[in-house]
């Protein structure tokens, strides 16, 4: 079991050949580059809060991990960047099949925050599921660059 998370890890990490950006599938979503870097900011800061959440279960600290899926994913997560400028507003640029993903996510961190407070591994592990296939579904769809 081990040489096989070993194995896949290395996979994950190694870099892809070099013809992979020219074969990019993915559809384009032309934005400024305050937009972008606003965009990406918030993409890291998911990264960090999935990376907490999963921390919090490994220790059976589940109103931990709620807590932070709602705050930093769930519905109360969203609305970032209704304050900034026009430019730097990345959902301004983002198509409606693109928003509806995004919407998706953050109603899937506050129900993975509902499943996480009772305490059952599990079914926290299956909601996150629905957090982590948003992520998924919309980085294997979309680029910006």
């Amino acid at each position: 079991m081990k040489k096989l998370l070993v194995l896949l890890v290395w996979f994950a990490v190694s870099p892809a050949p070099t013809f992979a950006a020219d074969a990019d599938g993915r559809q384009l979503v032309e934005m400024p580059p305050e937009a972008r870097a606003e965009m990406r900011a918030e993409m890291l800061d998911f990264q960090m809060a999935l990376h907490s959440i999963v921390t919090a279960l490994g220790e059976k600290k589940f109103a931990e991990a709620a807590a932070i899926a709602e705050k930093m994913i769930g519905v109360s997560a969203m609305g970032r960047h209704r304050n900034a400028p026009p430019n730097a507003r990345p959902g301004m640029f983002m198509s409606n099949d693109m928003h509806a993903i995004a919407r998706g996510m953050h109603v899937a961190g506050s129900e993975f925050a509902k499943v996480a407070k009772t305490g059952n591994t599990t079914k926290a592990l299956v909601a996150l599921q629905a957090v982590t296939g948003a992520c998924v579904a919309c980085h294997r769809s979309y680029r910006t660059q």
